[in-house]
């Protein structure tokens, strides 16, 4: 069985993003489906680096400030439903050499019942090269400014 995590206190995290569960994205249970997720976490973590202060347009991320997702682990807690106001809270946990560690939370936004929690390792890649590159120190600081001292910043 997969290892559980207990999810940081939510007062750690700055970045909120509100939606609600669209009928094309309930299955047959009438319950979200869990890729769709996937997607909610993304679109957060978009979000997330326009808060940031990054321009978001279409060559964003592929030859402008190219992070990529490595690994993303989830844990399911409870099932959003249709029509549903739900909660997206995004932060930057740690900056590594080359990757970034992000920590988020769903919640229904009507009482913050936790519906799931991802971890997830974005790398930063060289765009003519597409190996992994040293995150430059503009981001570091960004990141710092955005996060204060929630963030552990690891020496590379």
């Amino acid at each position: 069985m997969a290892e559980r995590w207990t999810p940081v206190d939510p007062s750690q995290f700055q970045h909120r993003v509100i939606g609600r569960v669209r009928s094309h994205e309930v299955d047959r249970q009438g319950i979200v489906n869990n890729a769709v997720y996937l997607y909610w976490l993304e679109d957060a973590r978009v979000e997330y680096f326009r808060a940031l202060g990054l321009p978001i347009e279409q060559q964003t991320f592929i030859t402008k400030h190219r992070f990529v997702v490595a690994r993303i682990e989830i844990d399911y807690r409870m099932a959003a439903q249709f029509d549903e106001e739900y909660e997206i809270l995004t932060r930057i946990a740690y900056v590594g050499k080359t990757s970034l560690g992000f920590e988020q939370m769903v919640r229904r936004a009507s009482d913050q019942v936790l519906l799931a929690h991802a971890r997830t390792v974005m790398v930063h890649l060289n765009p003519a090269t597409h190996r992994p590159e040293r995150i430059q120190d503009a981001y570091r600081a960004l990141i710092r400014q955005y996060e204060g001292e929630r963030v552990r910043m690891e020496q590379g």
